[in-house]
């Protein structure tokens, strides 16, 4: 049997397809974020990424595998700069609620720096409150994800005798979730001129010092006597 020599394509043009699906996620969150994923088209995307919807079309194969796509962009890149958050992590937060916070806390400031990303969140968040949304299953387990991930982090810490017994983890868990994600949803809403990290950091310290056995507060030091 004659046997064909494989045909790789050289390295260049695998980087130049990579700088393409790059650009198009790029446009894709912008104008998701803008307009919303219902109300966006592949022919109004091309055209922001300097492309066409077949160029698209080749490259994920439907508006719902983009946005698919998108989020994953964003997911990733959250993880590259904050892994440490992640429930498998073995990170810096270990058992101690008040690191965790001040985790908790860098990776709101952090997405700040992206206010596409919160954009898009909060219209998708909205959207994807129905069923039939192709982004409603990414969202109902990533909130599980991150609720769980909180929860266990929190119990540790009750386990540990940080935190006050008879705390309910999930529901605190959940409390945070809620708190940031419509801290979001002013900060989007008043073009950023809402105070995010100063209102989250305030019911995060809040927080801290309701649960701790100690009363401190996020920034004091755990079983130190505060100075005068």
């Amino acid at each position: 049997m004659e046997q064909h020599t494989p045909r790789h394509r050289p390295s260049g043009q695998y980087a130049a397809a990579d700088s393409r699906r790059a650009a198009i996620i790029d446009a894709a969150l912008l104008f998701f974020a803008k307009a919303g994923y219902l109300n966006s088209s592949l022919a109004k995307i091309a055209e922001e990424a300097g492309t066409s919807a077949t160029v698209i079309t080749h490259h994920f194969g439907s508006k719902q595998r983009l946005l698919m796509a998108v989020l994953e962009a964003r997911e990733d890149r959250t993880v590259r700069t904050f892994g440490r958050l992640g429930p498998d992590s073995g990170g810096d937060s270990g058992d101690d609620v008040r690191a965790l916070f001040r985790e908790v806390l860098a990776l709101a400031a952090y997405n700040l720096t992206q206010p596409g990303l919160i954009q898009l969140y909060t219209k998708l968040s909205a959207e994807a409150g129905d069923p039939a949304h192709p982004a409603h299953t990414y969202f109902a387990e990533r909130y599980e994800r991150v609720a769980r991930h909180l929860a266990s982090a929190l119990q540790r810490s009750v386990d540990r005798g940080q935190l006050r017994a008879g705390i309910d983890p999930e529901s605190i868990a959940r409390e945070i979730l809620a708190v940031s994600d419509g801290l979001q949803v002013q900060w989007a809403v008043t073009d950023g001129r809402l105070d995010f990290v100063g209102l989250y950091r305030t019911h995060l310290d809040r927080l801290t010092r309701a649960l701790t056995v100690d009363g401190k507060g996020l920034d004091e030091p755990a079983g130190e006597e505060q100075c005068p």
